[in-house]
């Protein structure tokens, strides 16, 4: 069990690495995006998110794909002494009709635990991300946050993202 850091550059004195995620990633991948689903819903981001998602047949094989369909998607993995802590998982995908960039790069999945926030785990993981875009010759990242996650829309803010859409909804009864 690695222990909580006093200091926030504590991290950086012990093993820690960023790589590409693999097939042998997936349970610990599928085990962070079910703690940002619960943190999601508790914090009141999400209604419709099913906290078990990533566990069923659905999720993991939407995560498989993503690691393993290097030419559209990509996965990274954040490691301290061997233990996964924090993960990013990206896309490209293709604007409707209409639009200048046709494609881009979505930053779909992205946690890091609760432990190791503040220690630059997530802009590592989002700088790595921006290598891997630029890469495959795009020039757009986007990612959808939930308006009332102040605490995401300044880390995507301080990462050079920028408010672009609102997607409005209606319940109808």
């Amino acid at each position: 069990m690695i222990n909580n850091f006093d200091d926030k550059n504590d991290i950086f004195k012990i093993s820690s690495e960023i790589r590409e995620a693999t097939l042998d990633d997936v349970a610990d991948i599928q085990a962070l995006t079910k703690k940002l689903f619960v943190h999601e819903i508790s914090e009141g981001y999400s209604d419709n998110l099913d906290s078990n998602w990533s566990f069923s047949e659905e999720g993991k094989k939407e995560i498989q794909e993503r690691i393993t369909s290097k030419k559209s998607s990509c996965g990274f993995v954040f490691m301290i002494d061997n233990q996964i802590v924090g993960y990013l998982i990206g896309r490209i995908l293709e604007e409707e009709t209409g639009r200048a960039e046709l494609k881009y790069a979505d930053l779909e999945y992205m946690f890091v635990d609760d432990k190791y926030r503040g220690r630059s785990i997530g802009e590592k993981l989002v700088k790595k991300f921006k290598n891997w875009v630029k890469s495959k010759g795009l020039k757009i990242i986007k990612t959808n946050v939930s308006y009332k996650n102040k605490g995401a829309i300044s880390f995507y803010t301080k990462m050079g993202l920028i408010p672009a859409d609102v997607t409005m909804k209606m319940t109808v009864e």
